[in-house]
């Protein structure tokens, strides 16, 4: 289940450049506190690994990047939220409404509408765009120290992590994955690069346009759960885009 949260400043104002944090309170915050303590601490959905089964977008609307000082905004402002997990997502809705105003860092919000998105049509390939950017990565060693290397998407291991991830949360949802979803950039280049800071550490991530191929029930799970890593933390939110591509746009541009 899919939402739309649209919020009414109530003035105009700053939010820092990292205020994902923020918003990723809002939603702990909103739901009740047995739910939210399970998903704060991996135990919504227990596994090899624990999944934390929600994404989030940015902030769409009148907000503005200023490079110095974070994101203006000055007026209405939305963002969205999906999770396989129904009575999560409807718990989050119903304890927004219940609330009507927000504090996200330091600006205060009223919450104008929540709205049930309805399901796209799924057929492949699905063309998707990005509404918060997707990371992937893998946690090496060398020379006896440990590090985390980020992949970008023309790197053959950006594919395999996408489908690596998204098979995991199918396997703890109980969901078959006959076939690993295929991810392609589409027109995918250096400007697409997003370096995000989470509470204190910086995170490569990159937004645009991907082609998606797979079974019906992954798609459908990329749009829900979200695609690669650390999507409870505002990473890899993804929609379907309504502009396909034309015939023969196949590959990333370099």
């Amino acid at each position: 289940m899919r939402l739309e949260i649209r919020l009414d400043p109530a003035e105009p104002g700053m939010l820092p450049p990292n205020y994902r944090e923020a918003l990723q309170a809002v939603i702990y915050r909103n739901l009740p506190p047995p739910l939210a303590d399970a998903l704060h601490d991996g135990r919504y959905w227990e596994g090899r690994r624990p999944v934390k089964p929600f994404v989030f977008s940015q902030l769409s609307g009148a907000i503005t990047y200023q490079r110095a000082d974070g994101f203006s905004v000055s007026g209405l402002v939305w963002f969205r939220f999906a999770s396989p997990a129904v009575d999560l997502v409807q718990a989050l809705a119903e304890g927004l409404l219940r609330s009507g105003i927000i504090r996200l860092a330091s600006l205060h919000f009223a919450v104008r509408e929540v709205a049930a998105l309805p399901d796209p049509s799924l057929e492949p390939p699905l063309v998707v765009r990005t509404l918060s950017p997707i990371t992937v990565y893998r946690t090496v060693e060398r020379d006896g120290r440990r590090y985390t290397q980020y992949y970008n998407p023309l790197a053959r291991e950006f594919a395999e992590l996408v489908a690596a991830n998204l098979a995991r949360k199918a396997e703890v949802l109980g969901l078959s994955c006959p076939e690993p979803i295929q991810t392609h950039p589409l027109g995918v280049g250096p400007r697409n690069r997003r370096l995000e800071q989470y509470k204190g550490t910086w995170i490569e991530a990159w937004a645009g346009r991907f082609r998606l191929e797979g079974p019906e029930q992954m798609l459908w799970l990329a749009l829900h759960a979200g695609l690669g890593a650390k999507n409870s933390q505002g990473f890899g939110y993804v929609d379907v885009d309504p502009h396909r591509p034309p015939d023969g746009e196949r590959r990333t541009e370099t």
